[in-house]
């Protein structure tokens, strides 16, 4: 009974949510359909909602959108409200899909796939780092892999192909996670393909080619062709036009509280500009009173935002935040993978907007002090080796 009532209370909750985005619930007409859709994936008390929600709409449409919505999921729970409400709309007279036979169905653990070919990514690290696995089946040899090391700004560091057996594989994921806390997400192999090249193309740009001798052949085992671009897979997990609704801005700080994100530090050379400006600011002879003083440094940290948006450090940052959006969807934090893709999509914009983006904020602010600290403690060693008479 209790755990009844605790389904009741996740649906009602997730319903009182989705009025809140706007989402008339009460309506029972096949025009609410697409609006559910959208909102899928939003987080399980929203996703049993919706499901509950379709039930009610005596219409074809929403036969189909729960059918979609359960080849989505392995969540057992939210598959069980999908039965509920098929039932629902059967007993008012629409035509079920057949289930599928359990062998067919069944989910299989993260490491346990057997497609062609499949890719894992770790999540960004402070300096636009990734680590990227992308694993092809050998018949009765385990699986050929691909392991690359990916930085957004150098390139590709490192690649080593191996042949390995799945439990290896998971056996290395699982050591990550247990000594880093980072945990190997998966991910379309063709968008880790992507990552590796570009990465690849970069760093020969830059004139560097140690270790990267057998690129060519080492890839070779999934492609020989260039990659296509292609539109970053976290936008088939959440709907960018929805992303942006609510205090995105001053509640994308929070993004700053994750571990993923805690080392992420700005790079010194990024940072240099403006520490000097703020150094000028702090020792300037100009007389200003302590609110002009707190102005012109809120100044200069606006101006570091800016840049942050804008050129190549935009892009970058546009897809360090894409790709931890999806990171932190893939590891079941829905609610802040909406906010680190709302924050990836005004940077795409090329400008943070007239109003603060607090994670921006937060992360140009957080970076500053960890540079100013650094300064001043090379200053304090250097003053400790000078000989006093």
């Amino acid at each position: 009974m209790a755990k009844k009532k605790s389904h009741e209370e996740e649906i009602r909750r997730g319903a009182v949510a989705l009025q809140q985005k706007g989402v008339a619930m009460d309506d029972v007409s096949p025009a609410l359909v697409p609006r559910l859709k959208a909102e899928f994936r939003q987080g399980k008390e929203i996703d049993l909602a919706i499901i509950f929600a379709l039930g009610k709409i005596v219409d074809p449409t929403a036969v189909e959108a729960l059918a979609a919505i359960d080849k989505q999921t392995t969540d057992k729970e939210i598959k069980k409200e999908i039965k509920r409400s098929f039932f629902k709309l059967a007993q008012r007279g629409l035509a079920i899909p057949r289930e599928e036979s359990s062998e067919a169905r069944s989910p299989t653990a993260l490491f346990d796939r057997t497609p062609e070919i499949e890719a894992y990514m770790s999540s960004v690290d402070g300096a636009g780092g990734r680590l990227i696995w992308i694993a092809k089946p050998q018949p009765n040899h385990g699986l050929q892999v691909i392991q690359a090391m990916v930085n957004d700004r150098e390139g590709l560091q490192r690649i080593v192909g191996a042949q390995i057996r799945r439990k290896e594989l998971r056996k290395m994921a699982q050591e990550i996670e247990q000594q880093h806390g980072v945990a190997m997400i998966l991910i379309p192999w063709e968008y880790a393909d992507e990552l590796v090249y570009e990465g690849f193309e970069k760093a020969k740009s830059h004139g560097r080619s140690g270790g990267l001798e057998n690129f060519h052949e080492i890839r070779s085992v999934v492609s020989t062709a260039r990659p296509k671009i292609q539109q970053h897979p976290i936008y088939s997990k959440l709907n960018s036009e929805v992303v942006r609704e609510g205090a995105w801005r001053e509640l994308s700080r929070r993004l700053l509280d994750e571990p993923e994100f805690r080392f992420w530090i700005l790079d010194d050379d990024f940072a240099q500009s403006f520490l000097s400006q703020l150094q000028e600011a702090q020792t300037s002879r100009l007389v200003l009173n302590p609110m002009q003083k707190e102005e012109r440094l809120a100044s200069i940290v606006r101006d570091a935002v800016e840049a942050l948006c804008a050129g190549e450090m935009g892009k970058l940052m546009q897809r360090r935040m894409e790709d931890m959006a999806l990171y932190l969807f893939e590891t079941g934090r829905a609610e802040l993978a909406q906010l680190a893709l709302a924050v990836a999509l005004q940077i795409k914009e090329g400008a943070p907007g007239p109003l603060d983006v607090s994670f921006l904020t937060g992360l140009v602010q957080k970076s500053f002090a960890f540079h100013i600290s650094q300064e001043k403690t090379k200053a304090e060693e250097e003053t400790s080796l000078i000989v006093k008479p």
